[in-house]
């Protein structure tokens, strides 16, 4: 996700004007989709890997967090793929809702140390507000502030690096109840 904000921002631009450049040959609506797609599905196909240590045996408020992230991810990246762009991030806010409760709801699991929660809840607040660039700021002013960069650095630089330290800490704290069947 971070690698390929970067490439996105590069050829597409800050603000809403599309540059329309090019890295590699390729053009923005295929970073984009590059950007939103891949990362996004393979975040979700993670999760689904660790369901039983996300989402089984624990409160109701987590396995709805879960189904909403999954869920969330899975329809996002289809779509961006399927356009070749990146889409509105409209699901945004349903993937971070979905983190945030999955949060409260494992937070009293013993098979998760407290920096996964900790992570679920940074990730998800920052991925869900993210759209707020997007309702609270006419364009104008969107423009004006460099709107894609900070709008990046909230949905795709913190939550990538988030999604990468989550990843560090399930497979160095592997349990032998992660393992088992669900």
């Amino acid at each position: 996700m971070v690698v390929l904000w970067i490439v996105y921002i590069t050829v597409h631009g800050t603000t809403s004007f599309n540059r329309e450049g090019v890295v590699l040959g390729r053009s923005s609506h295929f970073w984009g989709s590059m950007l939103g797609g891949p990362p996004n599905l393979l975040v979700a196909l993670g999760l689904i890997i660790l369901y039983p240590r996300l989402a089984t045996r624990t409160r109701l408020l987590a396995r709805v967090g879960y189904f909403f992230t999954v869920i969330g991810l899975v329809v996002s990246g289809s779509i961006d793929l399927y356009i070749g762009a990146i889409a509105p991030p409209f699901f945004a806010p349903i993937v971070g809702i979905g983190l945030i409760l999955m949060a409260l709801g494992v937070w009293h699991n013993p098979r998760l140390q407290r920096q996964s929660c900790y992570l679920l809840m940074t990730i998800g607040i920052f991925f869900g507000s993210a759209i707020a660039w997007f309702l609270i700021l006419p364009l104008e002013v969107f423009d004006q502030v460099d709107g894609y960069r900070w709008y990046g650095l909230q949905a795709h630089v913190v939550p990538g690096i988030g999604w990468v330290v989550l990843g560090a800490s399930f497979w160095k704290t592997q349990a032998p109840s992660a393992i088992e069947p669900a």
